[in-house]
């Protein structure tokens, strides 16, 4: 072959390869798929079937925790934090205003009990929802939950469970998709004011997060305009469940007093799966194991008590946990799916709160907390079960090992 002949050649299959390679860019770029966490579609419209899991293709899912023992990316201690202002209503409700309500419920996972629940939600036409913590269960993606509860995104404020750190991306997520920059914030609705703690972060004295709730709560007795303190967070600060106790127990070590002292009303929480109410509760120093229930009638008229009133719905969609023992300061507890409703009504001053079950129409609790004009509160019941359970025959029990030395044939 001649030169030129071979020079031709050549330019020929580089011309060939050139335009190859201009095609295939060209259809790679046509249909290349978009970013599971792009902000188009808002994590939307994704679906369980479509989950990436890093473990599928030789990687190896991080953690929150290991991820914070290998780089420390996540320094709770060391951030300051702000206060979520997206929905924040600072006036007290005027005197022709309407009622409103909000909603509370917890552990939610992501299946046809959850798309149940949030059905009968919408249909209350709630102005607020408040998530008492676990909407990934474990999921690599929250895709599945943005997914499931888009009647309600608008309109939901997040407290962060333990299993939305079981994979340091769905934590990021869920962060992001609810504007949040810290997992403990504050706001107010109306004339009430709301602090998500989160139970899954440092909490004790001297921590980020335990001089925001400080601060902030001490902040919110110089504004006049609010009447209400309302505290929701994930793992319960009392509670009749054999699992995380030891939380249980630094939560309301640290926080119970504090609470009362900074005129808190209710704390709402999650993580244990059935529905329990307590009476209005005081914190015992001698033996904090013993709250002091401030309020045996609850229909006393109004005083100047200082105690809660503890909530625990942990009933969203996830499996219900058996009750492991009843408490003598519970009003009720129960193994439902459902969640808590509050009518604000009386221009602001009555807090109406009732928990549905989804399995029918009937209210399976109902109370009412007043508020007179200096604060004082009153507490009615009108709870439709026998109160103190007595359908499960007064067998009350102040700790596990109580119940663990006993026969009494409780489910």
């Amino acid at each position: 072959m001649q030169p030129d002949q071979t020079m031709v050649v050549i330019y020929d299959r580089y011309f060939i390869f050139t335009l190859f390679s201009i095609l295939f860019l060209l259809i790679f770029s046509i249909f290349q798929f978009p970013s599971d966490v792009s902000a188009a579609d808002d994590f939307f419209g994704i679906f369980p079937e479509d989950y990436y899991d890093p473990e599928d293709y030789g990687e190896k899912s991080t953690t929150v925790h290991e991820q914070l023992a290998v780089n420390n990316t996540i320094d709770q201690d060391n951030l300051i934090t702000t206060v979520d202002k997206s929905r924040n209503v600072t006036s007290t409700l005027p005197e022709d205003s309407k009622d409103i309500n909000f909603i509370a419920a917890g552990d939610w996972n992501c299946n046809k009990e959850t798309q149940r629940t949030i059905s009968k939600m919408t249909n209350l036409e709630p102005e607020l929802v408040l998530g008492l913590g676990d909407y990934t269960f474990q999921n690599v993606s929250p895709r599945c939950w943005f997914d499931i509860s888009k009647p309600i995104d608008k309109i939901l404020k997040i407290a962060i469970g333990n299993h939305d750190l079981d994979y340091h991306s769905s934590y990021s997520h869920l962060l992001e998709h609810y504007n949040l920059s810290l997992p403990y914030y504050s706001f107010n609705f109306h004339n009430i004011h709301f602090i998500a703690v989160s139970s899954e972060h440092p909490f004790e004295p001297g921590s980020k997060q335990y001089k925001f709730i400080k601060n902030d709560l001490e902040k919110s007795l110089h504004d006049s305009s609010i009447l209400w303190r309302i505290v929701f967070l994930h793992t319960p600060m009392y509670t009749s469940a054999s699992f995380d106790e030891k939380k249980s127990e630094d939560l309301k070590k640290v926080f119970h007093h504090l609470f009362e002292k900074f005129g808190v009303d209710l704390v709402l929480s999650g993580h244990t799966q059935y529905y329990q109410r307590s009476l209005s509760l005081s914190y015992n120093s001698d033996n904090p194991v013993y709250p002091i229930v401030t309020d045996h009638n609850n229909n006393n008229g109004f005083t100047s008590n200082d105690g809660i009133v503890f909530i625990t719905a942990g009933t969203a969609g996830d499996e219900l946990h058996k009750i492991a023992h009843y408490l003598p300061y519970y009003v009720i507890q129960d193994r439902k799916f459902g969640f808590l409703n509050f009518d604000l009504i009386n221009n602001g001053h009555t807090l109406v709160g009732k928990f549905y079950d989804t399995d029918d129409v009937a209210t399976l609790d109902k109370f009412v907390i007043s508020k007179d004009t200096t604060g004082n509160k009153m507490y009615s019941e009108e709870n439709n079960e026998q109160n103190n359970n007595n359908n499960n025959n007064n067998y009350y029990y102040t700790s596990h090992e109580e119940r663990e030395k006993s026969d009494n044939p409780i489910f």
